[in-house]
């Protein structure tokens, strides 16, 4: 029974940790780019924690604006489609 409790919280500690990783290392909706090490593309550490996620069946916390979408002209919407923060 310990064993299940062990690996239940080592499994807790990588998807913390993961998140962490997806939560840093974003892909820019401007440049495409990893805004923390700078590569093309999702760089190998956010593939290596979105791994973690896909084997553990569980899906990583998604938070809105990380990407940085207003340097591509991206407006904040409403729930009813309307633009907020007023007319364009």
């Amino acid at each position: 029974m310990s064993a299940t409790t062990y690996y239940a919280a080592t499994a807790a500690e990588r998807l913390a940790e993961a998140q962490r990783t997806l939560d840093t290392h974003i892909t820019s909706s401007a440049t495409g780019l990893c805004l923390a090490c700078g590569t093309l593309g999702p760089c190998r550490k956010h593939e290596a924690a979105s791994g973690v996620f896909e084997r553990s069946a569980r899906l990583p916390r998604r938070r809105p604006g990380l990407t940085r979408p207003e340097l591509v002209g991206a407006r904040l919407v409403s729930a009813r489609g309307g633009l907020l923060g007023g007319a364009a």
